[in-house]
């Protein structure tokens, strides 16, 4: 499964469109979604680009919140598109964390927001 492919499915697990693109709260969810990929308390009180949610790493959702002013979305967007971010194991749950393995040149650079 390619980064985008697990992205893709963790947001349409929780309704969450490709074609949004405005910034909101995030939404309650049921408990039919995993915790990883459940709102924490910041993304629910929180305007924010919706596109933080679809990923599994609840630090990263909340640094990537609270530093949005400081963090260019663009660069972040076109590394992550760009350079080696991501790859998830084979056969493994687009939301489980322990599937997805960070490339070390995408670490270097925005490892920061995992901490």
């Amino acid at each position: 499964m390619t980064v985008w492919a697990a992205l893709f499915q963790n947001g349409a697990m929780m309704g969450i469109s490709c074609a949004v693109s405005f910034p909101g709260k995030s939404v309650p969810v049921g408990p039919e979604i995993p915790l990883s990929l459940r709102p924490t308390a910041l993304q629910l009180t929180t305007i924010h680009p919706r596109w933080i949610d679809r990923f599994p790493f609840a630090k990263m959702r909340d640094n990537m919140i609270n530093m949005i002013s400081i963090i260019d979305e663009d660069e972040f967007l076109q590394d992550l598109f760009c350079m080696t971010s991501f790859t998830v194991k084979p056969g493994a749950a687009s939301w489980d964390p322990t599937a997805w393995s960070i490339g070390s040149e995408f670490s270097q650079k925005w490892g920061y927001l995992f901490y």
